[in-house]
């Protein structure tokens, strides 16, 4: 018998705003041409994982979200599950998958899970400070 276990309480709730946020994030993400728009829902110091690549800040999350186009022509984004730490809570995990299309021609779908923080801004923007992507890269690399 396994000494751990995993506790939490069935009643968690997502909060609404972060739902919608996450919705937004996903179709500025799938849309090419669209990096101020991507890069502004992060925050100018956040910290943005995907992978084995690491970026801080506005320019480095520019220059990452560029390189995520260099081979891949299209990209759509299904968001399974959200799960908050806490009911309202602004830190969540997320698992999803997505398709894309490779500039080869060929297509992939990989399935993917996060780990996101956001803030509440001046603006009453929520913007992410920190979020980190785990996903088998192999996959891709086999499709390029």
């Amino acid at each position: 018998m396994s000494q751990y276990e995993a506790v939490y309480p069935a009643d968690l709730r997502v909060n609404p705003e972060v739902e919608a946020y996450f919705r937004k994030f996903y179709e500025v993400s799938d849309t090419p041409g669209l990096t101020d728009k991507y890069v502004n829902m992060f925050t100018k110091d956040a910290t943005f994982k995907l992978a084995s690549k690491s970026s801080k800040g506005s320019q480095e999350i520019t220059a990452l979200r560029e390189g995520m186009w260099t081979s891949v022509a299209s990209r759509k984004h299904t968001l399974h599950k959200i799960f908050p730490f806490g009911n309202d809570a602004t830190e969540v995990m997320l698992y999803g998958s997505v398709d894309l299309g490779m500039r080869t021609g060929s297509t992939v779908e990989v399935d993917w899970a996060g780990r996101a923080q956001l803030v509440k801004e001046s603006d009453g923007e929520y913007r992410m400070s920190f979020y980190q992507v785990f996903l088998d890269t192999g996959a891709m690399a086999a499709k390029k």
